[in-house]
């Protein structure tokens, strides 16, 4: 018997953004209809106005439309969508994400498969993504492993888990967010896994090109003051990527950084975090 599936879309739209934002987000929900293992399904709408057309929309495919009634942050408007889901694992997923019907279909069998494991977070490889590890580049290199880091595109937690950590924190406006879960969760003795065999469409940067509720300087002047000892000047997001590593080969190998010229140290932890689900596969 397989697991069933709740799902919040996150949504967004000013009136600086294209149509597309809108179609996006209808294209992305209806292919969500095609996953057997997802029951229900939420949109979040965190803008400053309900859309009557989306709301329309939604209603004609048996999804639930939600509005607060006022503009909502990023994090808030996860949150607030996860709170109408009833379902015991579920799903966060941005409105630029385009799942395969197998999408989930691999997420459950991993779950039944790895019982043992404690389960923080699982996340599917991503046509593209801000996470090197997590962008698909071949069925090589996509495998079962446990991630150094996480994004919040397409995630998947046990509703019990989410609502401990008190959902997705709401001190950054859109960023650092998905490194800060990744933290809370290692602190409570979870781990956040890839799973090899589950796939999604990123389409990436849709909302953020053309304005968006987030400040990026904000975001990471106020993570780096409270984390201070991830701080490394010219590395990948300027953060010390071998706190994130599992693997005593990654952890050494990330050590050889300082032998290569400054320029080329950012592409040589980008090639790490690639390589990562060989050298930190499961068995």
């Amino acid at each position: 018997m397989s697991i069933k599936f709740g799902v919040v879309v996150n949504y967004f739209s000013k009136d600086s953004h294209p149509i597309s934002v809108k179609y996006s987000a209808m294209f992305a929900l209806s292919l969500l209809k095609n996953c057997p293992e997802v029951r229900e399904i939420v949109l979040s709408d965190g803008s400053e106005i309900p859309d009557n057309d989306l709301s329309s929309f939604c209603e004609s495919i048996e999804i639930k439309y939600l509005h607060s009634g006022r503009m909502m942050s990023f994090a808030e408007g996860y949150n607030y969508g996860v709170e109408h889901l009833t379902e015991d694992w579920i799903a966060t997923m941005a409105s630029d994400i385009y799942v395969t019907p197998t999408t989930f279909t691999a997420i459950d069998r991993f779950i039944w498969k790895n019982g043992d494991l404690n389960i923080g977070c699982l996340i599917p490889y991503l046509s593209r993504s801000d996470l090197p590890t997590q962008q698909f580049s071949s069925s090589y290199f996509s495998r079962d492993c446990e991630s150094p880091g996480m994004t919040f595109n397409l995630n998947i937690f046990k509703k019990d888990v989410y609502k401990k950590l008190d959902g997705m924190t709401r001190e950054y406006s859109g960023n650092f967010n998905d490194i800060e879960m990744w933290l809370k969760l290692k602190e409570k003795g979870l781990n956040v896994y890839l799973v090899g065999s589950s796939y999604a469409v990123h389409y990436g940067q849709l909302t953020l090109t053309y304005g968006s509720n987030t400040n990026v300087n904000n975001d990471k002047e106020k993570f780096y003051k409270k984390h201070p000892q991830l701080f490394e000047k010219g590395s990948f997001f300027d953060m010390r990527m071998d706190e994130f590593f599992q693997s005593r080969i990654l952890k050494y190998l990330y050590k050889f950084k300082m032998l290569l010229p400054t320029a080329k140290r950012k592409m040589y932890i980008i090639l790490l975090l690639k390589i990562l689900p060989v050298l930190q596969k499961m068995n």
